[in-house]
């Protein structure tokens, strides 16, 4: 795992205890393993236990709940996404070309999480209906690079500046509010059929903030 991944999810809810303990690490590891494998609704806290070898007891000295697990495995996977993100936000590049290029590694981060590895299908499902706090932040991160990137635009004349800001960013997000949900994901057909809508979502975005 890289440096930011290990931190992620270091603050989440519900957490107790020395934040780089071993063991905590060994819970997490293992609580992904059987996320993926059986889904966070039908994994419980002693099952995680009994896998590691401990007392469901002993894994309350670090966590307060099943969720609290939970939302810190969702928050190492979400991190890696969110990092591509800042990433495509910092190019030296034309805002026109990173808000395309926003949107399609949302999508591509997006099947890699939620339907190739199905690393979080299950557990984001959940935390969205629950609205649990690591997937506020996530959203937050997607909001946060869509308006810098349209910040940028506006400043070197590629987009309009008509529109309140706000009003701008919140559509882009809302529209591209399917690639950061496992199921409406998996409604959009195959990966082809995925990136023709896309495209056309993207191009029909451009064209709205040209000035």
């Amino acid at each position: 795992m890289s440096g930011t991944t290990d931190k992620a999810g270091a603050d989440t809810p519900g957490q107790r205890g020395p934040v780089d303990h071993e063991r905590r690490e060994q819970i997490l590891a293992v609580a992904d393993d059987l996320f993926k494998a059986h889904g966070y609704r039908k994994t419980s806290v002693t099952d995680i236990a009994r896998e590691i070898g401990v007392s469901g007891a002993y894994l309350y000295k670090f966590f307060n709940s099943k969720q609290a697990i939970g939302e810190a495995v969702c928050a190492r996977a979400l991190a890696s996404m969110d990092d591509a993100l800042r990433a495509v936000v910092e190019r030296d590049q034309p805002a026109t070309r990173r808000l395309r290029d926003l949107l399609q590694t949302l999508l591509q981060e997006g099947l890699r999480l939620f339907l190739k590895e199905r690393r979080l299908h299950d557990i984001v499902v959940v935390s969205i209906e629950n609205q649990w706090a690591v997937t506020e932040e996530h959203n937050q991160v997607v909001y946060d690079a869509i308006q810098r990137i349209v910040s940028d635009g506006r400043e070197s004349g590629e987009f309009e500046r008509k529109t309140p800001l706000d009003e701008v960013c919140t559509a882009i997000r809302v529209t591209a509010a399917a690639y950061a949900h496992p199921v409406l994901l998996s409604r959009l057909g195959n990966t082809d059929e995925m990136e023709a809508k896309l495209s056309a979502v993207t191009n029909l975005i451009l064209r709205s903030l040209a000035p």
